[in-house]
């Protein structure tokens, strides 16, 4: 029942958190467009920020590399980040977030982060949509049921541009047994050509949970289209010590 499986996903979600948080893991994300063909590398860190004792947390990636090059201005912005007070620190995360973002091919915003169905499944967010289930998808366990959202409130969680609103909706592979959530599907946009977010998971026996391995993304380009390719690894935990320093 729907009514048994998504409190499960809920906590499995709130547990991804716990132990995710201050994670940080490599990231090498090929990008396409197709009209005309250009072909970008981007390799960047991707980290969960929580502060010990504080609920926010922020997801961004970090762009260390684009096309084999180093990038310029990265230099002390991690240290200064981790230095800061949590308020100030996850707008800075923002900050970042919003730079990196600007060494894509085209501009599509920060929607390009393979933990964001992850993050509806939490408490205060989950209840903004519909669930329906789906059938068993025994390729990705004996287990694992598909499961169908909807976003149906308004304003919508996710804005294109911070203002126009973005209604979610998409598939998630969750195990039954356990609420593990092992492969998402977002899609935002136009019914016919919406843009889409994949990502699959599998178990990280040293974190105890599901980390993301591989995000896929595609958005609509003028008479072509973009696609994305992340993969993620060396998943390492760091340490935050605000008065001090921050260690990886």
């Amino acid at each position: 029942k729907v009514e048994e499986l998504i409190p499960r996903a809920t906590e499995y979600a709130h547990h991804f958190i716990e132990r995710f948080a201050n994670v940080v893991a490599e990231e090498t994300y090929e990008q396409l467009i197709t009209v005309p063909q250009r072909k970008r590398i981007l390799r960047s860190d991707f980290l969960l920020v929580r502060y010990p004792g504080d609920t926010l947390w922020q997801a961004f990636r970090d762009v260390a590399e684009v096309d084999g090059k180093a990038v310029r201005d990265r230099e002390d912005r991690m240290m200064k980040l981790f230095l800061q007070p949590s308020s100030s620190a996850l707008r800075r995360a923002a900050e970042i977030a919003g730079a990196s973002a600007r060494h894509n091919l085209t501009d599509i915003g920060t929607l390009n982060n393979p933990l964001l169905v992850l993050a509806f499944l939490q408490r205060g967010y989950v209840e903004r949509f519909r669930f329906n289930l789906a059938g068993l998808d025994k390729k990705l366990g004996p287990d694992v049921r598909t499961v169908r959202f909807v976003e149906f409130q308004q304003p919508t969680l996710l804005k294109w541009n911070a203002i126009t609103d973005m209604s979610s909706r998409g598939l998630i592979w969750i195990e039954e047994g356990t609420g593990r959530v092992v492969k998402t599907q977002l899609q935002v946009g136009g019914s016919v050509y919406p843009i889409r977010i994949t990502t699959e998971y599998a178990l990280d026996e040293d974190l105890g949970i599901n980390v993301p391995t591989v995000m896929e993304d595609w958005y609509p380009k003028g008479t072509g289209e973009f696609r994305g390719r992340a993969t993620y690894g060396k998943f390492r935990g760091f340490e935050i010590k605000t008065e001090e320093t921050f260690r990886p």
